[in-house]
């Protein structure tokens, strides 16, 4: 496996549980005890922070309504995008997994999304600009020939994206630079 690169089963797990997010249970409950921890107490209509995998199986069983993440909201996303589309050269800094995060709750908690049809457009929006910098980033490094790519606030999804699409690309150029100087 190449340094750097996490697949997307590990990066699903990896995001799902290190990240907490809030929800509103609709039950009671002292506290659920897994391995990672003890979460709650849970009390009816009472905000708690669980990991997001909690959250999700509790939404599935229509336990919960999952309170989306701050960084979810239309001022936020259009911070960002307002961001992405003033520097034409760098990525804005955004969230390490916003966008497997998002893909999460529009999956599962949809209906917990308020004005979900303009933040997804939005969350497009942001990731075409985005790729669209990093397209020309790499384009940039290939014609110099260069040694090393460095993009910064690169997310985890544009890390495996970049390692996946052009790992094997740049091994090759790489090789044939050796073999054009040697």
């Amino acid at each position: 496996m190449q340094q750097g690169y996490i697949n997307a089963e590990m990066s699903d797990f990896i995001i799902q549980h290190s990240t907490f997010i809030n929800i509103q249970p609709n039950f009671d409950l002292e506290k659920l005890q897994f391995i990672s921890g003890y979460f709650g107490p849970f009390k009816i209509n009472q905000i708690v922070e669980v990991p997001l995998w909690v959250a999700i199986e509790l939404k599935k069983k229509n336990k919960c309504r999952v309170i989306p993440p701050e960084w979810l909201s239309i001022e936020k996303l259009q911070q960002k995008l307002d961001e992405e589309t003033i520097n034409e050269l760098e990525l804005a800094k955004m969230e390490q997994y916003y966008f497997e995060i998002s893909s999460i709750l529009f999956s599962y908690c949809r209906d917990d999304i308020k004005d979900d049809d303009k933040i997804k457009l939005l969350l497009e929006d942001i990731k075409t600009r985005r790729e669209s910098k990093i397209q020309k980033k790499i384009e940039e490094f290939i014609l110099r020939g260069s040694d090393a790519l460095k993009i910064n606030n690169l997310n985890q999804h544009e890390r495996n994206k970049i390692y996946s699409n052009f790992y094997g690309d740049l091994k090759k150029l790489r090789q044939l630079k050796l073999l054009s100087e040697s």
